[in-house]
């Protein structure tokens, strides 16, 4: 696959080097620019292919071709059941994960995960795409995923989530009320020796830092806006259960299954990140599930 993506000189970029405003304005890599210059055509201004050293002028187009080869795995069996799509474009598709289903298959048995409904879905629309998902949610978390369908635009991705620019809101339900009723929670996370399927605080374990506050307090419970530093596995779970306010329904790190819920009340609210070619600013946000509402109110 190819895709071009294209930008207009303005007049702060007047008499700016072809090479400078492909790496500045347009974020392309070296490795980008390396390969589109073997293209027929593969950097253009105004219509005509152009060298890197080329001088640019006021209202200049340049358009870049860039190679985009992936597919979605010949091997991944593909799974019919329905999709809540968010929002898609040639680049990105953003779904709203119902809790209870994976991210990817675990093993060639598991065959209904995210990734196999969306190679289902993208295969129907004659799309030869990657599937590349960003920020995996938990088995039993639900809301905002983020998918990419080519190696250009997961570049991007990749150093929105670096720098901050992409990132997630989540809503939980705690067992308890926090304690100040905001705050940062700055606590190691390392597999618990005893249980590798398990986390635990750990003096010699990764970097955690989970920032949090208090939406509301329904009978004890607590509704929690949450946001993340960084992306340790099971990290708010752990965070929280760590200040004594373990997420409601976590059969790991909390009681388990009580007062009707039969899944960790933990939901991905919403999703922000900008358009990798267009760098639009986009804000996703998801509905908060059924088996949560009664807990949430109208947060």
């Amino acid at each position: 696959m190819r895709k071009i993506i294209s930008g207009s000189v303005n007049a702060k970029e007047n008499n700016m080097e072809l090479e400078s405003f492909l790496k500045n304005r347009l974020h392309l890599t070296k490795n980008e620019i390396s390969r589109a210059k073997f293209l027929e055509n593969g950097i253009c201004v105004n219509g005509k292919r152009s060298r890197v050293s080329t001088l640019l002028e006021t209202g200049d187009l340049v358009e870049v071709l860039l190679e985009t080869e992936d597919s979605i795995s010949e091997n991944l069996t593909v799974s019919e059941k329905e999709l809540s799509i968010l929002y898609e474009d040639e680049d990105v598709i953003v779904i709203d994960k119902p809790a209870g289903v994976s991210v990817h298959p675990a093993g060639r048995k598991e065959t209904d995960t995210l990734a196999n409904r969306l190679a289902f879905y993208l295969r129907g629309k004659k799309e030869d795409s990657v599937i590349r998902i960003f920020g995996r949610l938990d088995k039993d978390t639900s809301g905002a995923v983020l998918a990419v369908k080519n190696r250009a635009a997961a570049t991007r991705l990749e150093r929105q989530r670096e720098n901050g620019t992409l990132y997630k809101i989540y809503l939980a339900i705690t067992e308890r009320v926090p304690d100040p009723p905001a705050g940062a929670v700055r606590l190691p996370i390392g597999i618990d020796p005893e249980n590798r399927r398990r986390m635990r605080i750990a003096a010699d374990g990764k970097t955690a830092v989970t920032h949090y506050e208090t939406l509301a307090v329904n009978e004890g419970f607590a509704v929690v806006r949450l946001s993340l530093e960084t992306g340790r596995t099971h990290q708010i779970r752990v965070h929280m259960a760590a200040i004594g306010c373990p997420l409601l329904g976590d059969p790991v790190y909390g009681d388990g299954a009580v007062s009707g819920i039969r899944r960790t009340a933990l939901h991905a609210r919403s999703i922000h990140f900008l358009q990798p070619f267009t760098g639009e600013e986009l804000l996703v946000e998801t509905p908060v599930p059924e088996a949560l509402l009664p807990y949430t109110g109208c947060v």
